[in-house]
């Protein structure tokens, strides 16, 4: 889970000028989905971010997945432009169809 560094850390980052690269009314917005008891039998969905190997590191996890938990279905998508975050459309559309995601950034 993400959380705001401790107060001491925060001023010393200040010091460095350095930025917290945390979004502070997303820490607000969103919380951790439930833990899995396990993936065996669940539908996997798979989100990419159409950079030229995301695809493949996609497809070798969502295999490896496959054999080892003999998912009920895999679905695979890709957000629309990889610096941002996917559409909400794709968000709702994973979230509602699947179990768990798994997410890649690869060049």
């Amino acid at each position: 889970m993400v959380r705001m560094p401790a107060p001491g850390i925060q001023e010393r980052l200040r010091e460095l000028d350095i930025l917290v690269p945390i979004d502070e009314e997303a820490l607000h917005k969103w919380r951790p989905a439930d833990r899995l008891a396990g993936l065996q039998g669940k539908v996997g969905g798979f989100l990419g971010n159409r950079k030229g190997n995301a695809d493949a590191l996609l497809l070798d996890i969502r295999e490896l997945l496959d054999q080892k938990f003999e998912l009920a279905d895999a679905l695979m998508m890709d957000k629309f432009i990889y610096s941002r975050p996917a559409a909400d459309g794709i968000i709702d559309t994973l979230a509602a169809r699947c179990d768990f995601v798994v997410t890649a950034i690869a060049d």
